[in-house]
C-alpha cells in the first residue's frame, strides 16, 4: 500500500459506507507525546461500533493523514464510498484513544542513568 500525502490535509472523520449500510469511520488523534494514532471503528450504521483497530503511532500529522488515505483507497477499490456526514462514533473512538494512552503510560519504563549503578563499593 502506497502513502499519498494530501494537498490540502483535513483532520476531521473520515466516513465511508457501502450499499449493505456498513459504516467505517477513521479519525486521527494526538497522543500525549506529539506522535498520532489512527482509529478506524466500523459496523452497521445505526448501531454501536463493532471493530475498533488503532494504527501508528506516527511521527507527524502527515504521516497519519497518509496512512488513513491509503486505507480508504483500498477501502473504495472494495466497494465503500465516502460520505459526508457527521461521525456517530466519536465517544467510542475517544474511550479507544484513552486506553491507549494508559496503556502507554502503564508500560512506560524508567531510562535514567545514575553512575552508582554500575560501580560496585
Amino acid at each position: 500500500m502506497k502513502l499519498h500525502y494530501p494537498k490540502k490535509p483535513n483532520q476531521e472523520a473520515l466516513v465511508l459506507e457501502n450499499d449493505r449500510h456498513w459504516r467505517i469511520e477513521m479519525v486521527i488523534k494526538a497522543n500525549e507525546d506529539d506522535s498520532f494514532s489512527l482509529v478506524a471503528q466500523s459496523g452497521l450504521k445505526d448501531k454501536p461500533a463493532e471493530l475498533n483497530k488503532l494504527q501508528g503511532p506516527y511521527q507527524t500529522l502527515d504521516q497519519a493523514l497518509a496512512a488513513r488515505g491509503a486505507i480508504a483507497q483500498q477501502l473504495v477499490a472494495k466497494g465503500f464510498a465516502e460520505v459526508d456526514v457527521q461521525p456517530i462514533w466519536s465517544l467510542q473512538a475517544q474511550a479507544v484513544i484513552k486506553r491507549l494512552r494508559q496503556e502507554r503510560g502503564d508500560n512506560t519504563g524508567n531510562y535514567s542513568f545514575d553512575p552508582s549503578d554500575v560501580f560496585f563499593d
